[in-house]
């Protein structure tokens, strides 16, 4: 569940808030009904998004063999469409009310409705192919652990939802000058991402060649470019947010009218309360960047290896040491090397011993979760019943023989499996 959620987060609260900052900025002061430039720019966002859950359906059906003929030229719009924007933007600091009439007020809201089609169409389309990973492989169709991944993935949204509408209302009451400055700081960093998305593109395509330290700052702003545009996000965003929360806590001047003075107070009330979610909001995405985000990539802790003897060139384990149905794990020195196994008791009463290794993701080592043998490198659950046979991501099996309450095994085995973890 966690992991889905964190996925959802990171890959569409970009989007959102691009579409709930650009409301703030090209939307006029106190807007009355539906303007049509509202509309135009739903109109783009779902249709980015209807776009990107095609290519999504298209890319999961194996129909586009070719990633990167959608993925290049999509970018290199994004990143076209990130710099005419960012203009706007920048023009609209000095001259707000240009966002929502006169002659540049089209032209705004068309750069607008083009980034945000292309916003929602770049992020969608990993989030749809989510869908395709809610059952395991070997699970049931409906199980809680699957329920519970779906409701990580609809929380997300609806959260990703609540909170631009948060920032929406929020900064509506914000500075107007320093907001603006604060969405053209989100433009650039938008920039960054699609600009870094393309080099990586074209350098996996071989059609640019990075090397040293260009080649290290992509693949690092490649793995952490959806972090530090939230964080650093969050952080510019907070900045007008703090200025209207410090507005609501001067004194009210006095007003000759007694309900307008009600009215004032009313409105310093309602100020506050979005100001305050809106700031909570930021503080969940910045906890869900951090400390969630740490949670669901922790790395497992292999068990420490138990004691067993050694007798007459085997390695003798006693039979009710392990014969609790769990994972137990030993360590023998070959030579200077340490070769470590596994041994649990299958349900049929049969035992399973292997290397603690695989033939795929080399001595990884395995360890156990829920009931569940799960491989450390690549995540993959092990069908406890399959220990002991070749093949997949299974423990490579060791020969093994039950002598009385013992399970035995030779060492010319394990030293033979020196290699494995050499």
């Amino acid at each position: 569940m966690l992991a889905r959620y964190v996925s959802v987060v990171g890959g569409m609260t970009v989007p959102f808030l691009l579409y709930a900052a650009l409301a703030v900025v090209l939307g006029p002061p106190q807007p009355e009904g539906w303007p049509r430039a509202s509309r135009w720019r739903l109109g783009a966002a779902v249709a980015g998004l209807v776009a990107g859950a095609g290519f999504a359906a298209v890319r999961a059906t194996a129909v586009v063999t070719s990633r990167t003929a959608v993925n290049i030229p999509t970018l290199v719009a994004c990143v076209a469409a990130d710099l005419v924007l960012l203009a706007v933007l920048v023009v609209l600091v000095g001259r707000p009310s240009w966002g929502w009439e006169g002659r540049f007020a089209p032209l705004a809201n068309t750069v607008a409705c083009v980034a945000l089609a292309l916003a929602f169409f770049r992020a969608v389309p990993e989030m749809i192919l989510q869908l395709t990973a809610f059952i395991e492989p070997g699970e049931a169709t409906f199980t809680s652990d699957m329920l519970l991944r779906v409701l990580g993935f609809l929380c997300a949204w609806a959260a990703i939802a609540v909170f631009a509408f948060m920032y929406f209302r929020a900064c509506r009451r914000s500075p107007v000058r320093l907001t603006r400055i604060t969405v053209v700081v989100f433009g650039l960093l938008l920039v960054l991402a699609h600009v870094t998305g393309l080099v990586s593109v074209l350098h996996a395509a071989h059609r640019v060649h990075l090397h040293g330290h260009a080649f290290r700052a992509v693949v690092w702003l490649t793995n952490n470019a959806a972090g530090i545009v939230l964080l650093v996000t969050a952080a510019v965003f907070l900045i007008p947010m703090v200025f209207a929360f410090a507005a609501t806590l001067r004194r009210v001047p006095e007003q000759p009218n007694p309900a307008r003075l009600r009215h004032e107070i009313a409105e310093r009330r309602r100020s506050r309360r979005w100001v305050l979610a809106s700031a909570l909001g930021f503080g969940v995405l910045v906890a869900t960047r951090t400390v969630a985000v740490a949670k669901v990539n922790e790395v497992p802790t292999l068990s420490p290896p138990e004691p067993y003897e050694v007798d007459d060139g085997n390695a003798v384990i006693a039979l009710a040491d392990i014969g609790d149905g769990h994972l137990h794990r030993f360590a023998y020195d070959a030579s200077g090397t340490e070769v470590r196994f596994i041994t649990i008791l299958k349900n049929g009463g049969a035992y399973g011993v292997g290397l603690d290794a695989c033939e795929n993701c080399g001595p990884a080592g395995y360890y156990e979760k829920d009931g569940k043998i799960i491989c450390k490198r690549c995540d993959v659950a092990i069908n406890p019943a399959t220990i002991g046979f070749k093949g997949g991501c299974n423990p490579i099996p060791l020969a093994f023989d039950v002598v009385g309450g013992d399970l035995a095994i030779a060492e010319a085995d394990l030293e033979a499996a020196k290699k494995v973890f050499a």
